[in-house]
């Protein structure tokens, strides 16, 4: 499921510098954009929380609130080796829950089969990007620094705020099944006009995010039409320790790696998603019989 991901993280940033009243900036608009929406500067990890809920649609059908999600992207900046840039080092953990108790679940009834699921969580480790610098413009490259994906369009102005627009339509070969992933993320970055001429890291971040896309491998509906749409609020923490008391004591317990952005970074390692973890969990479960 999410590249809450990072890859789908990838906000409008725009190359011309801002002007004050009076006189420049402390940072141009691009530069706000990245530190606001990626990663501190100085390399220190930065928390986004999410919470929200997953519903059915199907054509024909009334919508069903499924269950919700619940938990956190950790990320730090990265240098590349090559000086030209930095990788954001990230990884993923969101927990399903009740929709009725909001209680975190690990197991779930599949309304239309009736069968009784195994829930697998959001675990994506890595979920990882990387940026060039150069002439002071930020430019999203590949993982390899190959190719240049480019800078994208600038925020709109709202109120007091500056709003950078991410809307992503993932498409690829799902492996371990016979069809393509085919999805739409859609994100809104919003961040106080104040924050451009201040040093300090931004604060105040929150985000908006919707997304489509296919029933998740554990729910057991390969076949089935029909597609889930997850809306979720999402604000940046400056640090793991501000994150709910439950979402910490889990983490703590049972997924101690969670509790840091990764500090180094692999650029041959793929990110993970919520299809290549199932099925790595299944073939290894499969291995030990």
């Amino acid at each position: 499921m999410k590249k809450i991901a990072l890859m789908l993280f990838v906000v409008a940033l725009l190359s011309a510098g801002a002007t004050a009243q009076g006189g420049k900036t402390k940072r141009s608009i691009q530069q706000l954009g990245v530190e606001a929406n990626f990663a501190r500067p100085d390399g220190k990890d930065m928390v986004f929380y999410i919470k929200g809920w997953a519903y059915s649609f199907i054509p024909g059908e009334r919508p069903q609130k499924l269950f919700g999600v619940d938990g956190y992207n950790i990320r730090r900046r990265v240098d590349t080796p090559e000086k030209d840039g930095f990788f954001l080092s990230t990884r993923e953990i969101v927990f399903y829950t009740d929709p009725k108790t909001d209680e975190i679940i690990d197991e779930w009834t599949n309304p239309w089969t009736k069968e009784k699921c195994e829930v697998f969580h959001i675990q994506n480790d890595p979920v990882n990007g990387r940026f060039r610098v150069r002439d002071g413009k930020y430019i999203s490259v590949s993982m390899d620094g190959r190719s240049e994906r480019g800078e994208l369009s600038p925020p709109a102005e709202i109120g007091d705020h500056l709003v950078w627009t991410s809307d992503v339509f993932p498409f690829y070969p799902l492996p371990g099944f016979d069809r393509n992933y085919t999805a739409s993320e859609m994100f809104d970055f919003y961040v106080e006009k104040e924050e451009l001429y201040k040093t300090t890291p931004p604060k105040n971040v929150m985000i908006s995010w919707t997304r489509v896309g296919p029933w998740l491998p554990w729910m057991k509906m390969p076949k089935n039409d029909g597609v889930i749409i997850i809306h979720a609020r999402s604000y940046r923490m400056e640090s793991w320790e501000l994150l709910p008391e439950r979402i910490k004591k889990i983490v703590r317990d049972k997924y101690p790696s969670y509790m840091t952005a990764p500090a180094t970074v692999d650029p041959a390692k793929p990110n993970e998603t919520s299809w290549t973890f199932y099925n790595r969990v299944m073939a290894e479960r499969k291995s030990k019989q």
